[in-house]
């Protein structure tokens, strides 16, 4: 009886160890099927197998990360970062992983522990690594390179940690970072435009412009550094250079958004309408995304007297952003001189709610109250606008609050 019972336990094991090991054989299949439809630019169904792969074995850690970098591409990225953050906590010296977990932690805006892991990256010990890495600078939009975590990316993590520290505000440190990075590799114009940001960021206008100019020397084409080049000029005097930049820098890269939405603002101070409308409708045309293009067209609109157009700007705005008061404000200006006063009253009303020291809504609202006949709370709008800072006229005070006390 014992000897049988031996037996059938030796062969209850030897099974179990066979099925546990056909598991572990699948989940390492799936995750080889995962990288391939990872590298055919299937994330749908890379993710499937993931998902499989660590339900068969959840100590698969090698999965953890690929299902990182499929969700991200995925957006998913808050699942991508704590799928890092586990393989990071197995292997806390593998530089891709390090690596991806920092950019997308410097895309999520948590620069602090970004920083953390570029200077982790740019401690670790010198070995080799197969995996090449794209480079996109977060400020700068010249065209891209290659390099890995161990060659040639010295520069580059340096690069980020100055774009971090500038993120920061700790603009004295992102110039030092940036100052390292450029004497590795003096001929980036992308760490220039960095550094120019951080000296800009510090209030060193001049080393900023200067900055700019050496990043168009080394790169003529970076619409980047003409752009920003461009903005400083115009705010220190200098409009017809500003001008002549900011078309060179569309010239150059028409596919940017931001010099045409410049450009349009520069033609509006001037009270260049018209080539402000054009500007702006270029930017929309790029990018219809940009709540502020749409903004600012609106008010464009607004000075060529076309309310509808206006009108019609500033609600695709707010469905862009609905939360946004100086649209509500700016659409219940339009809605006022469209005669169409109950509903300026509600536009103000919702600037005022997602801003209640709206001191100009509180004003324009008492004003469009008043030519509705209510006059308490046009007067009540009027005091309230005054505590705020409102500048009131004798006159208007007199005329919409009989008895302002």
């Amino acid at each position: 009886m014992t000897r049988k019972f031996f037996l059938l336990s030796l062969l209850f094991l030897v099974a179990f160890s066979l099925a546990l090991s056909q598991s572990k054989k699948s989940a390492r299949t799936l995750h080889n099927e995962a990288e391939e439809a990872f590298a055919k630019k299937q994330p749908d169904k890379a993710l499937e197998a993931l998902n499989e792969c660590l339900r068969i074995d959840p100590g698969f850690y090698d999965a953890y990360y690929t299902r990182g970098l499929v969700r991200e591409q995925l957006n998913e990225f808050e699942g991508a970062l704590t799928d890092y953050n586990i393989y990071v906590e197995m292997r806390p010296d593998h530089p891709e992983a390090l690596f991806s977990r920092a950019t997308l932690r410097y895309k999520q805006g948590l620069y602090e522990l970004a920083k953390g892991d570029f200077l982790k990256l740019l401690n670790l010990p010198r070995g080799e690594t197969t995996t090449i890495f794209f480079r996109q600078d977060a400020f700068a939009s010249s065209a891209t390179s290659v390099f890995t975590t161990q060659g040639s990316g010295k520069a580059y993590l340096l690069n980020y940690i100055g774009l971090t520290e500038t993120k920061l505000k700790n603009y004295k440190a992102a110039i030092t970072a940036l100052d390292s990075a450029i004497d590795l590799n003096p001929t980036d114009a992308d760490q220039v435009v960095n550094r120019g940001l951080a000296k800009e960021g510090s209030g060193d206008i001049n080393g900023a412009m200067a900055d700019y100019q050496l990043a168009l020397r080394l790169n003529p084409d970076h619409s980047l550094a003409r752009h920003n080049l461009g903005v400083l000029t115009a705010s220190h005097g200098l409009p017809e250079d500003s001008e002549k930049l900011l078309s060179e820098a569309i010239d150059r890269n028409p596919g940017l958004p931001y010099p045409h939405a410049q450009l349009a603002y520069h033609k509006f101070n001037k009270g260049d309408f018209k080539g402000a409308l054009t500007e702006y409708d270029e930017a929309i045309r790029i990018d219809p995304t940009d709540v502020e293009y749409f903004l600012n067209r609106g008010l464009v609109k607004e000075k060529l007297r076309d309310y509808e157009g206006s009108l019609g700007d500033f609600t695709t705005a707010l469905r862009l952003k609905s939360d946004y008061e100086k649209v509500w404000f700016n659409r219940g200006n339009v809605l006022t001189k469209l005669n169409r006063l109950s509903e300026a009253i509600e536009d103000y009303t919702l600037a005022i709610f997602y801003d209640p020291q709206y001191a100009t809504a509180y004003y324009n609202r008492s004003l469009d109250y008043y030519k509705l006949g209510k006059t308490k709370e046009a007067c009540d709008d009027l005091m309230k606008a005054g505590e705020l800072g409102q500048p009131i006229g004798a006159k208007v005070r007199s005329k919409i609050c009989k008895d302002p006390n």
